[in-house]
Parts: C-alpha cells; structure tokens; sequence
C-alpha cells in the first residue's frame, strides 16, 4: 500500500448525530438541492460563512451553462475589437442588430443569475456590483 504525502487522503471526515426532526430537514434540504446529504452539507456550510450561494445541482447547471455563454460573448467581442483595431469593422449601423441581440442575452443572463442569488440574498450581488442605481 503506497503512504506517500502524494497519495495521502487529506479529506476530513466528521460524523454527526442529529435528530428526527432535524434530520427530516436534511432530507428535504437533499430534495431541494437534489444532491446526496454530504454534497448538501458542504454547499450549506460553504454558503453559511459566504464562500458562495449553496446551489442546487440545477443551479450549478445552469451557471456552467451561463459561463459557457459568457465566454463566447467575450470571444466575439474580442473579434469585434480586432476587427476594429484592423480597420475591417461594419459600420456602427450595420452592426446594430448584433448589439441589440448582445443586450438582450446579457439581460436573460443576468436574470437567470439573480433568480438564483435571491435565496442566498442580495450580498453576493452587492458584492458582484450587479445592483443597477435602483436598488443599491
């Protein structure tokens, strides 16, 4: 058996005891989450001193999904700036459209984000500067 610090299971465990009722509330956190009670738990902790929202297994979908978007609307902005900066960009009317349709995926964008940040309150929005000058 190989006990080099390279292979070493630095994880810490802990065992807890609760209650039935308590323990019927994790049940339905684990429902909610639709993660295992460990996963729950580590999302809830993590949540609980502000290292991030405890998402659910939907959520953390969504926000892969939602990166995934983003990245791409910053790759064709590179392109734009590249194609500015070459002296090749369409005029601004022409170009319109593509600004318009931009705006309008950021706005579902940040939709999608702030129906999941509302659980984990307005902090991590704060935090992120997404407060528009209404609500701040």
């Amino acid at each position: 058996m190989d006990t080099s610090a390279a292979h070493k299971d630095t994880r810490k465990r802990s065992r807890i005891d609760i209650g039935p009722e308590t323990g019927a509330l994790l049940d339905e956190a684990c429902k909610v989450f639709q993660l295992d009670q460990a996963e729950t738990l580590r999302r809830i902790i993590r949540a609980s001193l502000d290292v991030g929202p405890a998402l659910s297994a939907e959520n953390s979908r969504t926000v892969a999904a939602l990166a995934s978007q983003v990245r791409m609307v910053g790759r064709n902005l590179s392109q734009l700036l590249h194609a500015i900066h070459s002296g090749h960009a369409a005029p601004m009317e022409a170009a319109l459209p593509i600004w318009e349709a931009l705006d309008e995926r950021l706005k579902a964008v940040d939709a999608e984000l702030t129906a999941m940040t509302i659980a984990h309150g307005l902090k991590l929005r704060k935090a992120a500067h997404l407060l528009d000058g209404e609500n701040a």
